[in-house]
């Protein structure tokens, strides 16, 4: 049965960056649960006598790292990435200079494909940057290689980031970019955010245009106010599950309704329209905050955590991305790949990389920021405190399900279908057993 991640908060609600349609092949600027399963859930069984054998020549001392383009995010946060991933290669090889990083990109619709047929003839890279997304299928299917507790990297890493990244109780990635939810305004429509839902929509009815926006994971956030705990049956009964989570989806509906708040699927839309100042509040993530501050000017953007609804923090959603192994490497290649890695994580490196975004939070807790200098890492640390994430377990069934779950919600939430149908058909895929 599906059991939804535990919060801080007594409260655990329904299932994730970087940071999710049907029946495409490239992202949305939005990674694509689905879409990204299917690169490797209908592959054969690689023959493991390939496995292993190092048939291809590499000078002693070099390391390959595969990183993934989104081919349907804004560019401005792809270059961001980008600059991210050649500044740490270049600190890392200034730091290491006996060892040399080649470092290649490849297309978010394909990458994971081709990261499993080249490893099953002795290819591919030391260290795949690869979304939270696909650690549970990469990780059952043996493409990666699971990570020691004495990992040196692990040692001031974020205890939450890790829930997510474990398969069968054993870890299989190191985190290295955090991305969750919170919300935007335009401080040339509105000074300060509202703190409630009710609030939100009130200001909805004056007149400020308000935008909720995502997937059905993106809007699971005010789940928690409507006293949500869980679908494991010891804990909570898939009825009381059933009947919040229609609530949750008439509350929606209704405020759609509102002349000046509006639902939107695409993000990339959603943000497009807060740039041109169509929007004056939404819901955003960590990672758009660089574009964001780009098209409205620094001096312009707000930046809270989500509205709380019923008295109750909203529970943002967490996602992310993680390094991980090449289960076939050499010994030495081992080495020098967690070298790599332990460097990424390292308390100066990731505090480097925080700062240069001004909004993505460290996964090392050793790095530090003032509050009343970086607000926006005190409005994150707290949306992080209430965030959810999925488990293993999770990912596998909504790899499976997404885009199912997906059209239902959207059906509801638009009026086509009945919540309490859609609600109770939803429940039924998520409850499948696998």
């Amino acid at each position: 049965m599906f059991q939804l991640p535990r919060l801080k908060s007594p409260v655990l609600i329904a299932a994730v960056m970087l940071l999710c349609g049907c029946a495409r092949t490239t992202s949305e600027g939005i990674p694509n649960l689905s879409e990204y399963g299917n690169q490797v859930q209908k592959d054969n069984h690689f023959n493991l006598d390939l496995r292993g054998n190092e048939s291809h020549d590499r000078p002693a001392g070099t390391l390959v790292i595969w990183t993934p383009e989104y081919q349907g995010m804004n560019p401005f946060i792809q270059k961001m990435i980008d600059s991210t991933i050649a500044n740490l290669v270049s600190r890392f090889e200034s730091d290491y200079s006996t060892i040399k990083v080649i470092w290649e990109k490849y297309s978010d619709s394909h990458i994971y494909k081709r990261y499993s047929q080249e490893i099953s003839s002795g290819l591919g890279p030391d260290v795949l940057l690869s979304h939270n997304f696909m650690i549970s299928q990469l990780g059952k299917r043996g493409d990666i290689q699971n990570v020691k507790a004495d990992f040196s990297g692990l040692r001031y890493t974020r205890k939450k980031l890790l829930k997510s990244l474990k398969v069968d109780g054993k870890l299989y990635a190191i985190p290295f970019i955090v991305n969750v939810q919170l919300l935007c305004f335009d401080k040339r429509k509105i000074s300060t955010a509202p703190e409630s839902l009710d609030k939100l929509v009130a200001l909805s009815k004056s007149g400020i245009s308000v935008a909720i926006g995502g997937n059905f994971l993106d809007k699971m956030w005010g789940l928690s106010g409507l006293k949500i705990t869980s679908l494991n049956s010891e804990i909570t009964s898939q009825a009381a599950f059933k009947d919040g989570l229609t609530r949750w989806i008439v509350s929606l509906k209704t405020m759609d309704l509102e002349p000046n708040l509006a639902l939107f699927k695409n993000t990339a839309v959603m943000t497009e329209y807060f740039s041109k100042g169509k929007i004056s509040i939404m819901n955003c993530t960590s990672i758009d905050l660089p574009l964001l501050r780009e098209k409205i000017g620094s001096e312009n953007l707000g930046v809270a955590p989500l509205p709380t609804i019923n008295g109750q923090p909203a529970t943002p959603r967490l996602t992310g991305a993680s390094f991980v192994f090449n289960p076939f490497m050499s010994e030495n290649q081992k080495n020098l790949a967690h070298r790599f890695v332990s460097f990424a994580v390292s308390t100066d490196q990731q505090q480097q990389i925080a700062i240069n975004w001004n909004s993505i939070l460290p996964v090392n807790t050793n790095s530090d920021f003032s509050n009343q200098l970086f607000p926006v890492y005190r409005d994150s640390e707290y949306s992080l405190a209430n965030s959810f994430m999925l488990t293993s377990h999770e990912f596998e069934i909504l790899a499976k399900k997404f885009n199912t779950i997906q059209t239902l919600f959207e059906d509801a939430t638009s009026g086509l279908m009945d919540p309490d149908v859609a609600s109770q058909d939803i429940v039924n895929q998520l409850s499948v057993k696998q």
